[in-house]
């Protein structure tokens, strides 16, 4: 075998090792983004699949945890998802927000592991009328 085929197979399993390790990465950090109905409609999901799902969290259900962790439900109106996640809450979790939790579901169970509350819009139209009586002066 000539060295210029030596380098030419060599130069093709390295790009394919690359390309394949490239596919992992990329494969491993993708989330799921799905409603409260999602969830529910698809049954029971693996427990190593990390879900992200959407949801507003029901009126009364926040229980805080003397282990600093937190319980309640998310729903979409349809569904209801029961939620445990132990972390930095966010200032402005409270009920009847939309909030974003990504994790895991077992047993009818998500174990989130990260936790985002959605800024209320109505502060965004607070802040647009505050603009337009500042315009108007």
């Amino acid at each position: 075998m000539s060295p210029k085929t030596k380098i030419k197979i060599l130069a093709t399993v390295l790009l394919l090792f690359f390309s394949f390790l490239i596919f992992k990465s990329v494969q491993s950090s993708l989330v799921y983004y799905l409603t409260v109905s999602e969830v529910r409609e698809r049954g029971s999901f693996s427990k190593f699949k990390r879900l992200r799902v959407s949801g507003i969290v029901e009126r009364g259900s926040i229980n805080r945890n003397e282990d600093g962790s937190i319980s309640f439900n998310i729903t979409d109106q349809e569904s209801t998802i029961y939620v445990k996640y132990k972390g930095v809450i966010p200032d402005i979790f409270t009920d009847e927000i939309e909030a974003v939790v990504e994790g895991t579901i077992q047993n009818d169970i998500f174990f989130a592991n990260k936790l985002f509350a959605k800024c209320p819009t109505k502060y965004e139209d607070e802040a647009l009328e505050d603009s337009r009586v500042s315009l108007a002066e």
